[in-house]
């Protein structure tokens, strides 16, 4: 996984805001290889409406084969529960983790054995620095 260096100005410009636990949003970029690369962040909404198969379809006609995957800040169980389906399977999920003005992401995506579950995903050399300062 890459982020690049404006998706990253984004998330930081997110911490900024302190975002609720389970704030969640949509990345924009696209695949090259297996390898994701994240061109922008969305952010969404808090965790009250999370996502489901109706709305990532409604995403994915809006920007028609860049949506890679969401991400979540401190996502809880219904966030981890509602994107473990078949419509974000491949799919990249994000997990930031907020402290004051630092921020670390552990990157997963949904694969399928017998059932559904985040697998993590290693960031490419140019992003791997989990922490920001």
């Amino acid at each position: 996984m890459f982020i690049t260096p404006e998706a990253r100005r984004e998330i930081e410009a997110l911490t900024a805001f302190r975002p609720a636990p389970s704030t969640w949003g949509i990345l924009i970029g696209h695949k090259r290889g297996f390898r994701f690369i994240v061109e922008k962040v969305f952010p969404a909404t808090s965790g009250r409406a999370l996502p489901d198969e109706r709305l990532v379809a409604e995403l994915d006609h809006i920007w028609p084969g860049r949506v890679i995957g969401l991400f979540a800040v401190r996502p809880g169980a219904a966030f981890c529960g509602a994107v473990l389906g078949p419509f974000l399977y491949g799919r990249l999920i994000l997990s930031l983790e907020l402290s004051g003005r630092k921020f670390s992401m552990r990157p997963s995506v949904v694969e399928f054995e017998r059932k559904f579950f985040l697998a993590p995903v290693a960031f490419a050399p140019a992003g791997k620095a989990e922490t920001h300062e």
